[in-house]
């Protein structure tokens, strides 16, 4: 790209002064400055711009083009600054969060209420997974895993600690008793966990 935002600036300023002078005071810059940066425009573009007397300044044919077309990238990159300028005040956005469906339901889906209140311009996607997935191309944004963390390039941050338990119904223990060692199990009704295979440790 030869031409800049700048550039543009300092030309739909003099036109729209109808004076260098005028123009330099309104961008805070010295005349000599809009002078050269028009000369510059100019040649990049290899075409007068403007037809410069005394007392006048007039649009050529193709400064008239240039001048309708400036006004619109101008509006649109001060756009863009806008947004992005803002977004650091006030978060906005879609944000999807990947966890186990037990923690979905329990762990995070409490929190969203409260997290709208303060973050209404953000919109959280729930997704569950119960298995290791690739993040990235599920377009992920957080994930949240328990167990031990595995060698990965992903930032992680510790939540938490959680525990696992052993535990049965009452009319289970007075059907068939309670374990009273871990080895007991084998004889017993478990319900366990497909994958990881390590939560069945």
């Amino acid at each position: 790209m030869k031409i800049t935002i700048e550039e543009l600036l300092i030309f739909s300023a003099v036109v729209e002064n109808e004076s260098f002078t005028r123009a330099a005071d309104r961008l805070n810059l010295a005349a000599s400055v809009l002078s050269r940066s028009l000369k510059k425009l100019e040649a990049k573009l290899e075409c007068s711009l403007l037809h410069r007397t005394t007392r006048s300044i007039r649009l050529t044919q193709e400064g008239e083009w240039l001048f309708s077309q400036a006004a619109e990238i101008i509006a649109k990159v001060i756009d863009v600054e806008a947004y992005f300028l803002e977004e650091k005040h006030q978060p906005r956005g879609v944000v999807r969060v990947d966890a186990a469906t037990p923690f979905t339901l329990h762990g995070i889906v409490p929190l969203i209420s409260g997290f709208n209140q303060i973050y209404p311009e953000v919109t959280i996607v729930l997704e569950s997974s119960e298995t290791i997935i690739n993040l990235i191309e599920r377009k992920v944004d957080v994930a949240i895993r328990i167990g031990g963390l595995e060698s990965s390039s992903l930032k992680a941050r510790k939540l938490g600690t959680t525990y696992r338990g052993i535990y049965a119904s009452p009319d289970y223990i007075e059907q068939y008793g309670a374990p009273n060692s871990s080895a007991a199990l084998v004889n017993h009704a478990c319900l366990g966990f497909t994958k990881p295979n390590k939560l069945n440790t």
